[in-house]
């Protein structure tokens, strides 16, 4: 069984009021637009007919990166509270438990297709356990991940979408 993993770094935050939970700035609203259609289009081209899952932090600069192309998709979006960021009232133990949990789930039960939209601590943790690879991802960022045959496999590593 083979599924694909596609992992986005949410776009550029409103700072006004880092204690806040902001949406995206003005910059970040133009990323994820960009985002959407390049998104859109990976999913024309290599996933015709599929339908995608779409999987978000609790935050609100997640949910709106991938508003856009969860619209164009036809597909709602799913919060999912194991995705979010580091939190300072959590262990760095109960950090990666919640992520060892999605994981187990997403790799045994998980939909064939899932687009993710999670922070820059997480996914770089997420993604060295799940295959092994250490990389650093900039705000709007996507990680292509494949699963075949019991293995993960980083096929895609984009640092900005044109």
């Amino acid at each position: 069984m083979s599924k694909t993993l596609i992992l986005i770094r949410h776009a550029h935050r409103d700072t006004e009021d880092p204690s806040r939970d902001n949406g995206l700035s003005a910059k970040g609203k133009e990323q994820a637009q960009r985002l959407s259609e390049f998104i859109h289009r990976y999913l024309e081209k290599e996933h015709k007919g599929e339908k995608p899952h779409f999987l978000s932090s609790p935050k609100k600069r997640c949910r709106e990166t991938l508003e856009g192309v969860a619209a164009q998709e036809g597909r709602e979006i799913k919060v999912d509270p194991r995705i979010s960021e580091y939190s300072a009232i959590e262990s760095h133990q109960d950090f990666e438990s919640r992520m060892d949990l999605f994981m187990d789930e997403w790799k045994y039960e998980g939909h064939p297709l899932t687009v993710i939209c999670s922070h820059g601590d997480w996914i770089p943790t997420f993604v060295f356990k799940l295959t092994g690879a250490r990389i650093g991802l900039k705000k709007a960022g996507i990680v292509m991940i494949h699963w075949v045959g019991g293995e993960a496999f980083l096929t895609n590593l984009i640092q900005k979408v044109f």
